[in-house]
């Protein structure tokens, strides 16, 4: 990265965490007063990432995903806070850069193992994250060129969840070791038995804020709660993908709104005894084909694919 596209990355970064202290001092009034104040800092923070120029690719996408951070987290606090409930300065400051929690008021109550138990869990993490980040370097420099796509993207994505992982155990522990606290990302995702219960496993801190802030206001409806729930979250990240390339893809919309069918599908369908593993297994194949769309969004930012998308998926 570039000096001058470094420090526009890190002004960038700093307005928002900026705009973000702003905000503090309004979590006092009530929510009716503070509403045009939260949608002006939102907004301001949305646009940080366009400061970096469109070529900037990678840092774009690393400034949106930092955006999207800090807007739920004020989202979460707006529709929480008031005159008699708010945090503390200090625990607002220690607050905003903690990726494991993005609704406030259920921070306490999460996990906070001893410190042997997280420095266990840190090692082991680590050892994991070693191994399978080697086995994932080795996947990247195969010559793919003659390999079908489907083969490269089943083994790429594959690897990489390997990689992310034990990655997010490892920062989850070192976080606590720190004295922070929040949710464990991952809990066993290559284990879930349908897709609901992959979204229940994977990226739990954001699962807690769509359950919070969107499933549970439209809850007398569970499947449209679905429905809206994988709309709002293809809207977060084709922001996120579209701002970082500069143009509209539709590629995440495709993911979630088919990740929403199936959901809304099995969101009440339990295997037990002897389908456990066909589930498990058809969940997978689920999951790494529809993903094919996702990725499709990270190759516009970084050379995910050898030889790019193919003719089929490209638009």
């Amino acid at each position: 990265m570039p000096i001058t596209i470094l420090g526009l990355f890190v002004v960038a970064v700093a307005v928002q965490f900026f705009v973000s202290l702003c905000f503090y001092p309004t979590l006092a009034w009530t929510r009716a007063r503070r509403r045009p104040l939260a949608l002006l800092a939102i907004a301001l923070i949305a646009l940080t990432p366009l400061s970096i120029p469109a070529t900037a690719r990678f840092p774009r996408f690393l400034s949106a995903v930092i955006a999207i951070a800090l807007m739920v987290k004020l989202y979460d606090l707006h529709r929480t806070c008031g005159p008699s409930l708010r945090p503390t300065l200090g625990a607002y400051v220690a607050y905003l850069p903690n990726w494991l929690s993005v609704v406030w008021r259920k921070l306490a109550a999460t996990p906070c193992p001893t410190r042997r138990e997280s420095t266990r869990r840190l090692g082991i993490a680590l050892l994991q994250a070693a191994a399978a980040g080697a086995l994932f370097v080795w996947m990247l420099r195969l010559d793919w060129e003659f390999r079908p796509f489907l083969v490269e993207h089943s083994i790429k994505v594959f690897s990489l969840f390997l990689v992310l992982i034990p990655v997010a155990h490892a920062y989850t522990a070192l976080w606590r070791l720190c004295g922070g606290r929040g949710l464990d990302p991952m809990d066993r995702p290559l284990l879930a038995v349908t897709p609901a219960d992959f979204w229940r496993r994977y990226n739990r801190p954001a699962q807690q804020f769509f359950h919070d802030h969107v499933y549970r206001r439209i809850r007398r409806s569970p499947l449209r709660a679905v429905v809206i729930t994988f709309v709002v979250s293809a809207l977060i990240h084709e922001y996120v993908f579209d701002i970082s390339v500069s143009r509209l893809q539709g590629y995440q919309t495709i993911f979630f709104l088919l990740q929403g069918a199936a959901v809304a599908a099995t969101i009440r369908f339990r295997p037990t005894g002897h389908w456990v593993w066909p589930a498990i297994a058809a969940t997978f194949f689920f999951n790494l084909t529809s993903s094919i769309f996702f990725f499709a969004s990270v190759q516009g930012v970084v050379p995910f694919y050898a030889n790019g998308l193919p003719a089929w998926l490209s638009w």
